[in-house]
């Protein structure tokens, strides 16, 4: 038998059609199975998890996501505490059911930071410190001194800080500064001066 007999012949025919049609099937098949399991089209919108306990969270979304818990941040006073304060994806985006939603879960309260020696700076310097610590500048009260808004010393609540102290953060630090007022000596221009200076102690000897 000729080769273009095989080709033409009704066995051959028959042959490539059922071909076809496995592939088709195989084809379709495999498509709706994917749609299936990435259930395509079949998007739901992320809810709103902000200010809710991560128990009130889970029981709010059911089966159709999972929660996972990536940082506890340091505390926000506008968000109750122990709850979450950030998530993502974010309220309201299409996501597909049993997405993963990432949290972060606001501290019970403020954390504590340790005082550096602010003793000798300069108020500007120090408080850019205070800033950098998230820490709040209290009141200034000054004292006699040769240098002028040097700090002298640093308090809380009436307590004196030293260097190493555990303060909270966003407290306020009180700070004692000098005056510069022993700083300026007035000098003896003349002899003259200087005698007018003295005598009335010499004056007092006799």
């Amino acid at each position: 038998m000729s080769f273009k007999t095989f080709i033409t012949s009704k066995g051959f025919i028959i042959t490539v059609i059922a071909a076809a049609l496995i592939v088709f099937g195989l084809t379709f098949g495999s498509l709706k199975y994917l749609n299936t399991y990435t259930q395509h089209g079949k998007e739901i919108q992320v809810p709103n998890l902000i200010e809710l306990k991560i128990e009130e969270a889970r029981n709010r979304i059911g089966d159709g996501f999972e929660i996972i818990v990536i940082d506890t941040i340091d505390f926000n006073p506008k968000i109750a505490p122990l709850t979450i304060s950030e998530q993502d994806p974010v309220a309201g985006y299409p996501v597909k059911q049993g997405r993963k939603i990432y949290v972060k879960i606001n501290a019970s309260g403020y954390s504590s930071v340790r005082l550096p020696n602010l003793e000798g700076r300069t108020l500007r310097h120090s408080i850019a410190i205070l800033e950098s610590l998230q820490l709040l500048q209290g009141s200034t009260t000054y004292q006699e001194d040769f240098a002028k808004d040097v700090v002298l010393s640093v308090r809380q609540d009436g307590r004196i800080l030293r260097a190493g102290d555990k303060v909270l953060k966003n407290s306020k630090i009180d700070f004692v500064l000098g005056d510069g007022s022993l700083s300026y000596l007035p000098a003896m221009d003349t002899l003259g001066e200087m005698y007018e200076s003295i005598a009335p102690a010499i004056d007092s000897i006799f």
